[in-house]
């Protein structure tokens, strides 16, 4: 009796230490973020530059997106190159490095037209691009292309392309990749 009374508390103090353990894991990877001090610093990618993967940068981008009430549509713009543009022509304009002045930027951008039409611009993409193409359905999908610049010879074009059995089970996206693939295999100027 006492080996298995032994083995209980030793479980038992196994079982604490695993859910301690995890409790403190789960609290450090949920860093708890002041916005109104972090707002006015200065993010790690106006001074550094970063991959996708840098820590970092990851922790610029939890910072605006905890802090700046950002959606899907202002994630799209949440990559090191393109923060580092906008910050710079924030910067030109006159205000400071800081978080935000990001913030401040996207905030005003909601209220544009051009921010409508690339919202509604992504969300045709993202409709559009893991859709299997469909020939029947080509007329109303189509629209995506023309957004993209696609003339009405580019549109027959790819029309033609797409009709082929051999993308019948591929989605748009997949088409069109192997689409412009084609089109770079022909150019004479490689």
């Amino acid at each position: 009796m006492t080996i298995l009374n032994h083995f209980v508390d030793v479980y038992k103090y196994v079982l604490l230490l695993l859910l301690l353990s995890t409790i403190s894991i789960s609290v450090h990877a949920q860093e708890i973020i002041d916005c109104e001090k972090a707002l006015d610093q200065e993010p790690y990618f106006v001074r550094h530059k970063s991959g996708g993967k840098d820590q970092a940068l990851q922790r610029d981008i939890e910072i605006l997106k905890r802090c700046g009430n950002f959606n899907p549509v202002d994630s799209a713009f949440l990559k090191g190159n393109m923060l580092g543009m906008l910050m710079l022509q924030e910067v030109r304009a006159g205000k400071p490095a800081t978080y935000r002045t990001m913030v401040d930027f996207f905030q005003n951008f909601r209220k544009t037209a051009e921010y409508k039409d690339f919202s509604y611009g992504l969300a045709l993409y993202r409709k559009i691009g893991e859709k299997k193409v469909n020939l029947q359905d080509w007329p109303a999908d189509q629209e995506l292309f023309v957004r993209m610049g696609f003339t009405i010879n580019d549109l027959e074009d790819f029309k033609i392309f797409i009709s082929r059995p051999a993308h019948a089970e591929l989605s748009y996206l997949q088409v069109f990749s192997k689409y412009m693939n084609e089109i770079e295999a022909m150019r004479v100027d490689k």
